[in-house]
């Protein structure tokens, strides 16, 4: 359950000083429930081959176990907020604002077990035994944590048309990513509150129009700096092949990069455009991530400073077109055929938050194509339409386990279809 309400005051947009002032207000509840349950053959896939504790305790743990759990995260923020924008001159404009932020993050969460053997009932070292390995999996637990956090943010911006149809500026802004809570059975040791992000942010641009505004082009660079960066962790229960999964703060992540785009209308039937990006965003600092699944053998830890992160290719770029034709009249409507085509490619990047090379996603680019007839008052705009054009595998993400599993997310296929739209 969730209730938000905001309120604002604005200038009416007619001096040189403009503002928007306000105040914001957001309350949420979510309770939830979960359950683990274990069959027959779960003591066979999750014990080691080098467990110390042998088969019969694992069988007495697991076959028939189930364990229930309950959260209750709960949500309050309050906002003040203010922007302005400052007109120097018809050509110089400054834009600065402020945001102050109290949030209240509290919730519990409680674990028990509901179905299983009667431990008490097996002879002492099995009962031993097994009572470890459920609470490797599913240990009892209830705990309550409450956090409050207080944060300034803000903009300024300056930008300045050098030219009726080119604008330069430049921005920095700093901004903060809300705390959270990790209402989950969590390893020793871990904190259940994560401690909200602040990330400040620099970025220099250029957008200009050309030929009586038929080429756009634009280019922008940026630089952000993220403190205290929420990421999940994936860590290896102990002594099993089960694996605990829960959000923590690292010490910072950099990304940088430069963008571009460029659209070119030489006639009113046809447009091109075209746009690529190339962008470095690394762990600034990461001394302890989770090892890998292949190299476990060498240590539980390792070092992903400079490492990029998961699901971000450092090179992409997008090529497009559209293109109509009229073809006359139908119940004197202007009837026209138009056209659409677009390729987008993007470079290989990792998906693991390891930095496994088991998760390496090859770099892959997709077509898309639409070619159909409509009127110009929308009545009729009937289309046949094809994504991944020439059918191209690929992966979206890759998984790897130390079992020797490696898992994935498939691209979809090429697919072809109608579209009928109306518009009364």
């Amino acid at each position: 359950r969730q209730y938000s309400q905001e309120i604002r005051r604005a200038s009416d947009g007619r001096g040189p000083v403009n503002y928007v002032v306000g105040a914001y207000y957001f309350w949420q509840v979510i309770r939830g429930k979960g359950a683990s349950a274990y069959g027959p053959a779960a003591a066979l896939w999750n014990r080691p081959v080098a467990s110390p504790i042998p088969l019969a305790a694992w069988e007495a743990a697991l076959n028939g176990f189930e364990a229930n759990s309950t959260s209750d995260p709960r949500t309050q923020s309050y906002a003040l907020f203010g922007q302005l924008d400052w007109k120097f001159t018809d050509r110089l404009t400054l834009t600065a604002g402020l945001r102050y932020t109290h949030e209240k993050k509290s919730g519990s969460f409680n674990q028990l077990h509901i179905a299983g053997v009667d431990l008490s009932t097996l002879p002492a070292d099995i009962a031993r035994d097994a009572t470890i390995i459920r609470g490797q999996f599913n240990p009892v637990t209830s705990y309550s944590t409450r956090f409050s956090d207080n944060s300034l943010s803000g903009l300024a911006t300056l930008s300045w048309q050098f030219a009726d149809d080119a604008l330069a500026y430049a921005s920095y802004s700093r901004g903060n990513k809300s705390g959270g809570l990790n209402l989950t059975s969590l390893p020793a040791g871990i904190d259940p509150d994560v401690a909200p992000e602040k990330v400040d942010s620099y970025e220099l641009g250029i957008k200009t129009q050309w030929l009586d505004r038929a080429v756009t082009f634009n280019v922008a660079g940026y630089w952000t700096e993220i403190s205290d960066y929420q990421t999940a962790i994936t860590e290896q229960v102990a002594n099993s092949v089960n694996f605990r999964q829960y959000i923590a703060n690292i010490p910072g992540v950099r990304s940088r990069g430069i963008e571009g785009d460029l659209s070119v209308a030489p006639t009113e039937g046809l447009s091109f455009y075209a746009s690529a990006a190339y962008a470095d965003t690394t762990y600034s600092d990461y001394p302890n991530a989770p090892q890998a699944p292949e190299r476990l053998n060498l240590d539980g830890k390792q070092d992903l400073t400079g490492a990029q992160l998961p699901g971000v290719p450092k090179f992409t770029y997008t090529l497009g077109g559209d293109v109509s034709a009229p073809l006359g009249t139908l119940g004197g409507r202007d009837l026209s055929l138009y056209g659409h085509a677009d390729y987008s490619h993007r470079s290989t990047f990792n998906t693991s938050s390891s930095n496994s090379r088991y998760a390496d996603v090859p770099g892959f680019g997709l077509a898309n194509a639409r070619i159909g007839i409509r009127t110009e008052d929308g009545l009729l705009d009937l289309s046949i339409w094809a994504r991944n054009l020439f059918d191209k595998d690929y992966f979206q993400t890759l998984s790897a386990q130390n079992t020797g599993i490696v898992t994935s997310l498939i691209g979809e296929p090429r697919t072809i279809g109608a579209t009928l739209r109306t518009k009364l």
